[in-house]
Formats: structure tokens, sequence, C-alpha cells
């Protein structure tokens, strides 16, 4: 007879499913054991009077104890006496709720460490446990300490230059009322003479009068020029951070009678102008620290690219710097003057770093290293142009039966104006047009084809030079006279370099421009040194 059961069938191959067994509350104890462990922050289970049930190796290592012996002995007793009391009723308060308190551990090392103790009750034991989690504050405090100096540096620094900002505007504006200011006047106060029709001076007195004028205006145009180059070497911007080193070179040795031998490498490139005028001011810096500190007779400038970076090193052959003192200054503890702060956050801002050092054989060392990404490619500020191959081709280009067509480019009218009437003054010459940006040179030069371009290397949009490099490149027979307010001898190496034909200082217009344009439509060359005024022609 077959079993039978009021609920039918029963299923086959039915699988049969244990209830998971408990973990073994060993088990259980051991993992959060090892969690323990392995924790970076000390942790500890005290009772409620204070001595300690357990603690991690972590929170012995801070009490710098042995952990066998720091279990079942009192907390209190691993402080310093200053902090017992306070913890002593930290441990009860913690009792009730959360308590958080700071205290200061001495190390093995000798190093003090900072640590906040969290502590709190257990929940659920009796008797009442206490937990316990040490963090170690010390770099957090010591970030925070270094932060609070710097930030101090810097409002100090913000200061102290804008003392010196309203100090340089007071000496600028007194040196433009009581010198440029009176010699202007004194012009006024002539040429108003002279037009005065009521006043009828004898022909020499005239002369004498206009000569006098000219020679103030050459002063005034010379001191405006200086004052324009201290504030900002126009240099740098035209020509990079090459010809600017080298120009202030040459003038520092000329001020302080300090030799500065200059060593930069040939193809140095143009930098990004941000990078090309913290080097610059980096260098400035420290010859002219040089000079008032160090008590060196010679420097040595080097400018190189050297392992993936840009470097510039200023040494000086003086009394150097202490040890202590170059600790101070890298820890940030000396008291800087604006130069060295200055330096420092400069090349900060671009990603870069400032070393000072002393060098085995004395004197002091000024490295300033910024990386490769400072660099600016421009093929067409960095391409030569073959001037003897544009000299040639020039040369074979003659003008038959017309006026020789120039074209003028400067961004002041007024100066454009100034050079257009003493050209037309001239009945061989003629002005075909005028352009008052590099792009304009560019576009003009090659539509109109003028015999003769006239060129400021202070120019919008794309310098001077850079423009004639564009012309040059595909018009190689152009002529081109650089007229510009910079007249050292480094400028007038650059144009030369460039292609130009000639060059003529602004401030010396009324004696070499028409000269300088003769030459040129001649087929030959006009360089004049800004230093004594001589001509050099080929």
């Amino acid at each position: 007879m077959k079993s039978m059961t009021t609920g039918g069938p029963a299923p086959r191959n039915r699988k049969k499913f244990a209830a998971p067994a408990r973990q073994p509350q060993q088990a259980v104890e051991s993992t959060f054991g090892m969690l323990l462990e392995a924790m970076s922050e000390g942790a500890a289970t005290l009772d409620h009077d204070g001595t300690v049930l357990y603690a991690n190796a972590r929170f012995a290592e801070m009490l710098n104890a042995n952990r066998d012996a720091l279990i079942g002995s009192p907390l209190f007793g691993h402080l310093w006496k200053e902090q017992r009391e306070n913890v002593t009723q930290i441990v009860k308060k913690a009792a009730e709720g959360e308590q958080v308190v700071q205290i200061t551990l001495d190390q093995s090392t000798g190093r003090r460490m900072q640590v906040r103790l969290t502590l709190s009750p257990v929940p659920g034991e009796k008797p009442q446990r206490i937990r316990l989690i040490a963090l170690e504050l010390t770099e957090l405090l010591e970030a925070n300490e270094a932060l609070k100096h710097s930030e101090d540096a810097l409002r100090q620094l913000s200061g102290r230059l804008l003392q010196l900002q309203d100090e340089e505007r007071r000496r600028i504006a007194r040196d433009l009322h009581d010198v440029t200011g009176q010699k202007m006047a004194f012009q006024t106060m002539t040429l108003s003479q002279l037009l005065n029709a009521k006043t009828k001076l004898p022909q020499a007195d005239m002369e004498r009068k206009m000569g006098e004028c000219l020679a103030l205006a050459h002063e005034v145009g010379g001191e405006i020029r200086t004052l324009s180059y201290l504030l900002h070497p126009p240099l740098l911007d035209e020509l990079g951070l090459s010809s600017a080193a080298q120009w202030y070179v040459q003038g520092f040795k000329g001020r302080t009678g300090i030799h500065v031998d200059l060593q930069m490498d040939k193809d140095f490139p143009r930098l990004k102008p941000e990078p090309e005028v913290a080097l610059f001011r980096v260098m400035q810096e420290s010859l002219t620290n040089v000079h008032r500190y160090s008590g060196s007779q010679k420097a040595l400038v080097t400018v190189h690219r050297r392992e993936g970076e840009i470097r510039l090193e200023v040494i000086d052959y003086g009394k150097g710097m202490s040890a202590d003192r170059l600790r101070a200054i890298e820890s940030g503890e000396a008291a800087l003057g604006v130069g060295i702060q200055g330096m420092r956050e400069r090349l900060r801002q671009l990603c870069g770093r400032l070393e000072i050092v002393t060098p085995s054989a004395g004197g002091t060392c000024v490295r300033a290293m910024l990386p490769m990404s400072s660099l600016r490619v421009d093929p067409e500020e960095t391409q030569p142009v073959n001037a003897g191959d544009a000299a040639r081709a020039v040369d074979g280009e003659k003008v038959h039966g017309r006026k020789h067509r120039i074209l003028i480019a400067d961004d002041h009218e007024v100066l454009r104006r100034g050079v257009r009437t003493m050209l037309e003054s001239e009945s061989n010459l003629e002005i075909c047009g005028e352009a008052i940006n590099g792009q304009e040179v560019v576009e003009k030069a090659l539509q109109l084809q003028p015999d003769l371009l006239i060129l400021d290397i202070n120019m919008p949009m794309m310098n001077g030079l850079a423009a004639m490099r564009s012309v040059l490149k595909k018009r190689p027979a152009q002529k081109v006279l650089i007229f510009s307010v910079h007249d050292s001898e480094q400028t007038i190496r650059e144009s030369r370099a460039a292609g130009a034909r000639g060059y003529v200082s602004k401030g010396r217009a009324s004696q070499d421009l028409l000269r300088a344009v003769s030459e040129v439509l001649g087929g030959g060359s006009f360089y004049v040194s800004g230093a004594t005024g001589a001509a050099a022609g080929n």
C-alpha cells in the first residue's frame, strides 16, 4: 500500500538548506583586534579611573612606553605633571559624554609630539569603560605655524612694497619737477620770446637761444629715456632676456666699476614675457646686492638650459653669508628685505624656485630655476635673416628717373609727422605711406614696395624687428633703416643681425636721419654708436 498524506505527494530531490553557523565571538574579537593594530591612530580602553585596559601599538609608541607595561597602569603616569590634573577631569567627564583634549608628549628622539585625545563612553558596559582615540597633530600644527609665518611675512612684504612704491613715486615726481620741468619751462620762455613779434633780436642771439633750446630738448629726451629704462627696460619686451641682460651688465659695469662676466647660451631662446621679466629682475636685484653688500669687485652671471629647466646664476666672490644666515633664509625665519622675498615670490608664481648658497671658494651664489614650459615658440622671432644676402640683393636694385619712395613706420603720430616734414624737404624723396603697428608694416611693405622702410622697434601687435624679419623673408631686397629711441650698442647689434641696413637714434634725428637715408638708399649702411655718436658705413 502506498503511503498517502493530505498534502499531496512528497517532492522529489528537494535540497535542504542549513542555517549559517554563527561566527564564534573569539573570531570577531580577533578581527577587531587586527583592525585596531593596523590603525595609524592610537587606540585604548580605560576604566572609570583612567587605568589602561587595552592599548594598540601606535598608542604605546606615542607615549614612548612598553605596551605590556602600559596595560594595567594609570594613563596619568605617562603624562607631564602639568597635564595630569586636566586629563583626570576629562576622563571623569567622558563617562557621561565625548570629551576632547590636546596634550604634548616627549619622544625618544627628543622631538615633541602634539596629540589630540578623543574620549567617549563605551555603551552598555558595566562598570563604565572609556574608549580613547589619539590623533597626532604635530605636522598639521607645524604647517599651520609655517602658513601663519608666511602670511605675516607676506603682509610685511606688501607693506614694504607699498612704502617703496610711494618713495619711488615721490623721487620720480621730484626729478620731473625740479629737473625736467625747469628745463621745459626755460624752453617755453625762450621760444615765446623768439616768437614774440615785438621782440627783435639780433641774428646771433636768435641762433644762440635756438641752440640752447635744442640742447635742452636733447637733455630732456635723455632724462625721460633714462627714467623709462629704469622703470622697465624696453629691450626686454622687444629683444628678449639675452639682449636685455647684455645691456644691463654693460651699464652696471659703468655705474659701479664691478666687472661682470656674462655667459649665456649663444642660441638662448625667447621666453614668455613673465619668465623673462622674473629672471631679469632676479639678475638685477642680485647684482644690486653684490654692489651693496658683498665687497666683491667682480661677478659672474650665467644663463643656460640645463636638465629640463632654465637656470640663471649670479655668483660673487665677496664675504658671503654664514651657514646660520643661509639656514634662516631657507627656513623663512630670517627677517629678509623686499629683494629676496620679491625674487622668491616671482619665481614661485611661475612654478620656479630660488636658492642661495655659499660656494666652497667663498662668496655667494643666487640661483633661479624655471621649468622649460617658460619657453616661447615663435619662429618669426627666432629665425635669423642673412643680412649679407639681403644687402647683395639691395645693391642690385636701382632707381632711375623717379623719387625714392619711403614708408614710415612708427606708432606715434608726432614722430611720423616730424620725419615726414624732414624728408619731404628733400627733392628726391617722397613718402608713399605710413604704418602704425607691426602687422601693418608687413602688409604695407609688401603692398607698396618702398625703396626704404624707416622702422621703429617699439611697435604694437608685432615689434619692429619681428616685422622686419617677416618683410625680409618675403622681400629680401627691402632696405630697412631702424629709427628708435634705444641707443645701446646691444640694440644696434641686434638690428644689424636681423637685417637692417642702418640705425639712427631718435635723439640724433636732426644730425643723422637725412645722412643715414642717403647712405642706405645709395647701397651702403649707417650705424651710429649711442655712446660716441660716431657713424660707420660700408
